[in-house]
């Protein structure tokens, strides 16, 4: 990478309250002082793997080739788990193997994968609970400095790395079935169904049942309800969403991560 500007984005489960996060910058600053970071979230629930997959499945192809992606969620801190530096699409992945990676791996963005052994890329003192400042920031920014993602350690096979067991979703009988993944800071509720507009067109959906509500207003922006009401629709990273006109969808339906949702199909008007 060279002279070049390097991006260094962050996903974090820390938060805002404690020093983490700007030890974290600090680590990275250390390697490479011009180093542009971008705090993609520090708001992942905490030890939640599977919402920093989605997290960094969803995010990375908005940053310019090149960028650096450092995911910090992590409770196998200290343990054996290895520590990742994964390539693709023009973009690098640092993080534990733990299942932060695993849907890249399945939508086949991963092109590379190898494994950090070499402690001359560490800091001289790793504190047991927090590689995230130690190790996996001064990797990023050697891998700023260089774009070799091979000097940290051997190559080893995508399909090797550990995947996440994410709530899946399917297309049964006419309806579509998943479960909330994540709320967000709006109360939106996130599902796990994947879905492209296409798939809900007007003219297919009846409703869409959730904690023993029925939901049949399906709205391509939130506008479209009056304030307040409850709507489906398929959300900025391509998911089901129900959500609620400047109001919390969460608080209307009362319902948590976890919860079964059912699209019904079929209506024709």
């Amino acid at each position: 990478m060279g002279n070049e500007l390097a991006i260094i984005t962050l996903t974090t489960d820390f938060g805002l309250q404690d020093p983490y996060v700007g030890q974290l910058k600090g680590a990275v600053l250390t390697g490479c002082p011009t180093a542009a970071i971008v705090d993609l979230t520090h708001a992942i629930p905490a030890w939640d793997v599977a919402a920093a997959a989605v997290a960094i499945r969803t995010s990375y192809c908005f940053f310019p080739p090149g960028t650096i992606h450092v995911i910090v969620v992590d409770p196998g801190v200290g343990s054996g788990r290895a520590i990742l530096v994964a390539a693709g699409y023009g973009h690098f992945f640092v993080a534990p193997d733990n299942g932060c990676l695993s849907l890249l791996v399945a939508d086949r963005k991963i092109e590379s994968v190898h494994r950090v052994e070499r402690p001359s890329f560490f800091t001289p003192t790793i504190s047991p609970t927090f590689h995230g400042r130690d190790i996996m920031a001064p990797v990023a920014a050697a891998l700023a400095r260089t774009g070799d993602p091979g000097q940290f350690g051997p190559a080893v096979a995508p399909a090797s790395i550990r995947m996440v067991n994410l709530p899946q979703s399917a297309h049964v009988a006419g309806c579509l079935q998943g479960q909330v993944l994540r709320i967000d800071h709006f109360g939106n509720l996130h599902t796990t169904i994947r879905v492209g507009p296409a798939q809900l067109e007007p003219a297919r959906f009846d409703y869409a049942e959730i904690g023993g509500q029925r939901i049949s207003r399906l709205a391509w922006a939130y506008h479209e309800a009056p304030p307040g009401a409850l709507l489906v629709l398929v959300s900025s990273a391509g998911y089901l969403e129900i959500a609620a006109n400047q109001a919390s969808a969460a608080t209307l339906t009362g319902c948590r991560p976890g919860e079964p949702v059912t699209v019904h199909l079929g209506r024709t008007e």
